[in-house]
């Protein structure tokens, strides 16, 4: 019995984990995707001297953005009524 070659280990390694990778892939550039408009909206570097302020600042930044997003999507009743 001859080994499984590199190319057969590497095939049937993609088959065992082509949805999961994909499924993983779809969730990253999702949130690189959040992270890319935060950073377009807030900047490249910080805004104010010291972590609380900074952190507070990050934290409005997003919460404009979930804004943004919700109107896009039709507003608040549109995502009440799709529940």
């Amino acid at each position: 019995m001859r080994a499984p070659s590199i190319e057969d280990l590497q095939m049937r390694h993609g088959r065992k984990s082509k949805s999961k990778g994909r499924e993983a892939l779809r969730q990253r550039v999702h949130v690189e995707h959040r992270l890319a408009h935060l950073s377009h909206k807030q900047g490249p570097r910080a805004r104010y001297l010291g972590l609380r302020k900074n952190l507070f600042d990050l934290r409005r930044h997003y919460a404009v953005l979930n804004l943004e997003s919700i109107h896009r999507h039709g507003g608040i009743l549109a995502m009440h009524n799709a529940t």
